[in-house]
């Protein structure tokens, strides 16, 4: 074996990597977009909540009412009134599953706008700090304080994004 064993040029052009560690979920938590999607998830909800209710009442008065003409009707006529009440029903449960999944929808949308500005701060510190790679906090065992970058993440995403419009409405 030679004693001049060199690296081959690019190997030695790599720099030492730099490291910064970021904890996403506390950002997705704190941060007030973050805040303001929940805010308007559950204003949104407790909306389609007072609308069902209003239409489970209804429901519940015509099946009673249904029920109190069972006597009185044909079989043929009680029939046709328990299958219209029925349809009636498979609306209701249409338009509940519909307000959950434009719940859903709007929360994932919103999610999806935060985790792309999220990525780009992170992008943008790195860049300033000279940082070459950026772990989760999550997947790491111990962390020198100076490498964390959450705080300014989290700074730069309230300065930037501090409230989030949902958009809601089956597309």
């Amino acid at each position: 074996l030679s004693q001049g064993f060199a690296l081959p040029a690019k190997a030695q052009e790599i720099k030492p990597t730099v490291i910064g560690i970021v904890e996403i979920q506390a950002i997705m938590r704190e941060a007030s977009a973050a805040k303001s999607i929940q805010e308007q998830i559950e204003a949104r909800r407790t909306q389609y909540q007072g609308e069902i209710s209003a239409e489970e009442t209804r429901l519940r008065e015509l099946e009673q009412e249904l029920a109190r003409q069972r006597s009185v009707l044909s079989p043929e006529a009680y029939a046709k009134r328990r299958r219209e009440f029925e349809v009636d029903v498979a609306a209701v449960q249409r338009i509940v599953a519909d307000r959950r999944r434009e719940l859903d929808q709007a929360y994932a949308g919103g999610v999806r706008v935060l985790q792309v500005e999220i990525s780009k701060i992170i992008g943008e510190i790195a860049a300033e700090r000279g940082i070459t790679l950026v772990l989760p906090q999550a997947q790491t065992l111990y962390v020198d304080k100076e490498l964390r970058i959450s705080r300014e993440v989290l700074k730069r995403l309230d300065e930037q994004l501090p409230d989030l419009a949902l958009e809601f409405g089956l597309n």
